[in-house]
C-alpha cells in the first residue's frame, strides 16, 4: 500500500463497495452487547466487563455471554455489523444501568483494548475528565496503528474526550439517507459528520427501535473504517483521516433532509 492509494478516491470507493471487514477486529466500549441476538450472526467473539474493586483499580473480566441492560451498545454493535458483516466484534461493558460510568472504568477499558491490539475501537461515549491519561493511552494506540473512532458530546457546544483528541476520528451527527454517506471537515475538532438521526437497530429484548445521537453516528464511521482496514491492513489513524477527506467530495452532495 502506498499513500497515493489512500488518496485515490476511485480506489477507496471500490474498497468501500466491496469491503466486509473480513479479518478486522473491532472493539466496542459501551453498555455491553446482547451478543446472542440473531441480527449479529454470532460475530461477537469476546465479551468483557470492567469491575470496580475498591480500593484497587478497576479490572476487566471476561464474560460467558454478552449482556446489555440499556440497549445502547447492542445498537452500536449492529450498526458496525451492518457495514462490516465479516468483522470480528469484541465488547467491553463500561456503562451500567444508570447510563453512566466513571473515568477510571473508561481508562481501564481503554488500557485493556490497547493491550488486545484490536484494529478499530468504537467509542460512543466520552468524558470531560482525565484528559492527560486519555491522551497518553490514545497516543499509545496511535503509534501501534489502532484506529479510534469516538462520538462527540451530544450538546452542541461540547466535544468531550476522546473525540476531541487529534489522534482520534471524532464524529458528530446529521441526517443522511444513505448510512455510508458522510461529510469531512478538517477545520473542525470533530472532522466527520455521519448518519445519527433515526437509525434503525434491534433491541436486546426483541423488536426494533430508532436511535438518534452522536453515539449512533460513530459506529457508522467505525464500519467504514473496518471496510477500509480490510483492504489496507496497515492503515494508520492519520491515513484513515486522509482517506475520509479524499472521499468527502462525492459525499458532500449526498445530504438529505
Amino acid at each position: 500500500m502506498t499513500f497515493d492509494q489512500i488518496l485515490d478516491s476511485d480506489r477507496l470507493r471500490e474498497c468501500l463497495e466491496s469491503g466486509t471487514g473480513k479479518g478486522v477486529r473491532v472493539g466496542i466500549l459501551d453498555s455491553g452487547v446482547a451478543s446472542e441476538i440473531p441480527e449479529l450472526n454470532g460475530r461477537v467473539a469476546g465479551n468483557y466487563e470492567v469491575v470496580e474493586r475498591r480500593p484497587a483499580k478497576p479490572t476487566v473480566v471476561s464474560l460467558e455471554k454478552g449482556k446489555d441492560v440499556i440497549e445502547h451498545g447492542t445498537a452500536c454493535a449492529y450498526i458496525i455489523h451492518r457495514h462490516a458483516p465479516d468483522a470480528e466484534l469484541h465488547s467491553i461493558r463500561v456503562i451500567g444501568a444508570s447510563h453512566s460510568s466513571t473515568s477510571q472504568k473508561l481508562l481501564a477499558a481503554l488500557e485493556f483494548a490497547v493491550e488486545q491490539k484490536w484494529d478499530v475501537l468504537n467509542l460512543s461515549l466520552g468524558t470531560e475528565s482525565s484528559y492527560e491519561q486519555l491522551a497518553r493511552i490514545a497516543d499509545k494506540a496511535y503509534y501501534q496503528g489502532m484506529l479510534w473512532v469516538a462520538a462527540k458530546d451530544n450538546k452542541r457546544n461540547k466535544v468531550g474526550y476522546p473525540a476531541g483528541l487529534s489522534s482520534v476520528v471524532g464524529v458528530d451527527m446529521d441526517y443522511f439517507s444513505d448510512p455510508l454517506h458522510f461529510r469531512f471537515d478538517p477545520g473542525r475538532t470533530t472532522e466527520v459528520e455521519a448518519c445519527g438521526v433515526y437509525v434503525d437497530a434491534p433491541t436486546p429484548g426483541g423488536g426494533w427501535q430508532q436511535f438518534t445521537g452522536t453515539s449512533f453516528a460513530c459506529p457508522q464511521v467505525t464500519g467504514i473504517a473496518a471496510r477500509l482496514r480490510e483492504h489496507f491492513p496497515d492503515l494508520t489513524p492519520f491515513q484513515l483521516k486522509a482517506a475520509l477527506a479524499s472521499l468527502r467530495e462525492n459525499q458532500d452532495s449526498s445530504k438529505s433532509g
